[in-house]
Order: C-alpha cells, then structure tokens, then sequence
C-alpha cells in the first residue's frame, strides 16, 4: 500500500524522497528535521532540500523555532495544490512543446524516411500533415485496394473534413479518385469537396502495380500509403518521404495520372 501511495505522489510531481517526507509528516503531525529523517527514512543530507522544496510547493507549513519543525496541511488542500501545480505544468509543457512543434526549422535540413504501421498511426499521420500544408495538397486515392480499405476504416471521412479546413484556410487542393469510388456513397465523389479539384482516373486504366494511395504536401513531403487488401479487415501500412528529390520523383508519376483523368462530374 506504501508504495502504491509514493507511486502514485510521484505521478503528481513528487519525487520519491517528498512522497516519503510527506507521508511521514501527514502520519505523525511535525517534526524536525532529525525528527523526520527517522520517521521517512531519507538520508539526513536530503531532508533540509525536500523540506525546501515542499515548502515552494505550498503542501507542508513551517514553524521558525530552534530547531525549526514542519507539518504537513490537510491531505485534501495538499491534492489540490498537487492539482493544481500538476495542471499548470501540463499547460506550460504543452505550449512550449507547440512553439518549438511548429517553429521554422532553423537547422539544416535532411531527407527522412520513416515506416509506419497500422491504420490509426496511418490516419494521424494524414492529418498531420495535412494540418502543416501551407501551399498545396494532392492526394492520388485511386487505386482499387484503397478503395476497399476505406470501407473498412474511416479514413476518407477524416481525410474530407481536414481538406475542407484547408481549402477554407485558402489552400489549393488536387484530387484523383477511381471511378469506383466516384459512383459509392463516398464525400468525395458523392458531395465534392467545396474548392477543390477532383479528376476521375479511367476503369480501363486502373491496373496499377501498386496497391494503396499518395499525398503530397507542398512538395516537400509525400506519404506513400500501402494496402494489402488479401486479408480482412485490409492491413494498411505508409512510408513517409521528406526531401524535395523524392516527392518530385513520385509528383511526376502523379502528374501522368491527373493528365490522364477526366473532371469529376456531379
């Protein structure tokens, strides 16, 4: 039960050595600090810095005598200041971690390529970079396995929704889609994107090699989205470029398709 309770301190912001004082002055009332190096444990050396910082963090009151004693304040008033401090540091985090997230990249730049597993690490990718797309998105979805994995997960849906964010934010958008996809009850085909630009690729042309779709954001980074529709549900897998050599290898390829399709007609 101990330490279940010290464990727990610690998800809150105590170290191991302040969850011990702690409990060790909620248990006996006060104490000096001989007092308390008894009573918790901790190394005598460490009691005066714990005490300190338990002080800063509003949970224990100290009375200046000689020697000087501490005591814990009520275990409800000591949550709510761990509460407290604990939210105001996920705030921080949060903001911070979002400044340097979407700060210019200052550092040199280098070509990545990473794997990505999974239908949920797939779509979250997506959104991603839709969300940083500054210029322009194109998204090439016109092969038949894709078309089966969309069935199967929601993927368009969330796709369709941060598109429409970013056509309304005033970004240029090009899409390809089978025609498969274009006669099921799909947002794309059945109710096109407001804005946007979508091309239907011919049935008699769809015999791709591939098996899967392509996004492109601002020539600078593409996701390559692979579908190995044997299996049921489809197992969806990516690989994500980062470097201008790569995306405009595989741009030139999409370009031939757009050239290739014809306008959606609604």
């Amino acid at each position: 039960m101990m330490n279940t309770l010290i464990e727990s301190l610690q998800q809150l912001g105590l170290t191991s050595y302040e969850a011990k004082v702690l409990i060790a002055l909620t248990r006996y009332g006060s104490g000096n600090v001989a007092d308390i190096h008894a009573l918790s444990g901790i190394p005598r050396s460490a009691v005066y810095g714990v005490l300190t910082k338990l002080n800063d963090k509003g949970i224990i009151e100290v009375q200046h005598t000689k020697p000087m004693r501490y005591r814990a304040i009520a275990p409800i008033q000591v949550i709510d200041r761990l509460k407290v401090n604990y939210e105001n540091a996920v705030e921080t985090s949060l903001e911070q971690l979002e400044k340097i997230y979407h700060a210019p990249d200052l550092s040199v730049e280098e070509d990545g390529v990473w794997n990505i597993s999974g239908v949920k690490n797939v779509t979250d990718k997506i959104v991603q970079m839709l969300d940083l797309a500054k210029k322009e998105i194109i998204l090439a979805s016109t092969y038949p396995s894709l078309d089966k994995a969309t069935e199967s997960y929601p993927i368009m849906e969330i796709i369709t929704t941060k598109l429409q964010e970013k056509i309304d934010e005033g970004l240029k958008v090009k899409i390809t889609i089978s025609e498969h996809q274009a006669r099921i009850d799909h947002k794309i085909g059945e109710k096109p994107i407001l804005g946007t630009e979508v091309r239907v690729y011919p049935a008699e042309d769809s015999a791709h090699p591939l098996k899967g779709g392509i996004i492109v954001i601002d020539d600078q980074e593409l996701l390559v989205i692979t579908v190995k529709d044997e299996i049921d549900p489809p197992n969806v897998t990516a690989t994500w470029y980062n470097g201008k050599e790569q995306v405009s290898v595989f741009r030139h390829f999409i370009e031939i398709e757009w050239n290739a399709s014809k306008p959606l007609e609604c």
